[in-house]
């Protein structure tokens, strides 16, 4: 118990997990990974041009919106938020 202390203790100093708090960079990612164009996550989300329209931060994720893409790209919900 005591070394797995040490070791978090020393991992935090040295290696603390870097937060990614922008949904736009990671669905970038995601959509890059999946050789995923705008269209196509206009369609996933039920609008061909709303693809364009959040990837230009002109409209936000709604809830529904963040279900399917954590259920179509496996992840967690918290991605996008």
């Amino acid at each position: 118990e005591s070394l797995s202390i040490l070791v978090e203790a020393y991992e935090n100093e040295h290696e603390p997990i870097k937060k990614n708090n922008d949904p736009i960079k990671t669905l970038k990612f995601l959509l890059e990974a999946n050789n995923m164009n705008l269209s196509d996550l206009g369609h996933l989300l039920g609008s061909r041009s709303l693809g364009s329209v959040i990837m230009n931060q002109k409209r936000g994720l709604s809830k529904n919106h963040i279900r399917k893409l954590s259920e179509h790209f496996s992840v967690s919900p918290n991605l996008f938020l």
